[in-house]
Formats: structure tokens, C-alpha cells, sequence
């Protein structure tokens, strides 16, 4: 059975992450460890801002499914209320 990643073991590993980057960058660092350190640190920012997008993403898509199933119930209730009314 393969379990899920709950958000706060996301966050936690994205804290380790974090500090281990922290840590690098702390050191002196030979030119090829710092490209490579500053490469993870860009791939963290970018793992980061896609997710924090992919859930605006999902809010406006509910936001917007909720709106249509209003619009929905609505034309329901208006053709309970008309039944001689006929849509084209």
C-alpha cells in the first residue's frame, strides 16, 4: 500500500532542504560547488512557485465550478417556476 505525502511532511522536508543550503552556502565553497549548490537552490525556488501556483489554480477552478453549478440550480429553479417557458 503506498501512503500519502501529507502538506506537513512536505514542509518539513522542504525546512531540511532549506537549511542544507543554507548550510553549503555558509562554507567556502569551490566554484563547482557553489554552481551546483546555487542549481539546487533554483530548482527549490522553482519546485516551490509551481506548486503555490498549481493550488491558485485549483482555488480559481473550484471557485469557477461552484459558479456554474449555481448557474445551474438557478435554471432549475426557473424553469420549476415556468414551466411554460421554453429554452431555445
Amino acid at each position: 500500500m503506498i501512503d500519502k505525502i501529507n502538506e506537513s511532511d512536505i514542509n518539513q522536508m522542504n525546512i531540511i532542504i532549506l537549511k542544507k543550503i543554507n548550510e553549503q552556502f555558509e562554507k567556502d565553497l569551490t566554484p563547482s560547488e557553489f554552481i551546483a549548490t546555487s542549481r539546487l537552490a533554483l530548482a527549490f525556488q522553482r519546485t516551490v512557485a509551481v506548486n503555490l501556483v498549481d493550488e491558485e489554480q485549483q482555488e480559481q477552478s473550484r471557485e469557477a465550478f461552484e459558479n456554474i453549478m449555481s448557474m445551474f440550480d438557478q435554471v432549475e429553479a426557473f424553469r420549476k417556476d415556468n414551466p411554460e417557458f421554453e429554452f431555445k
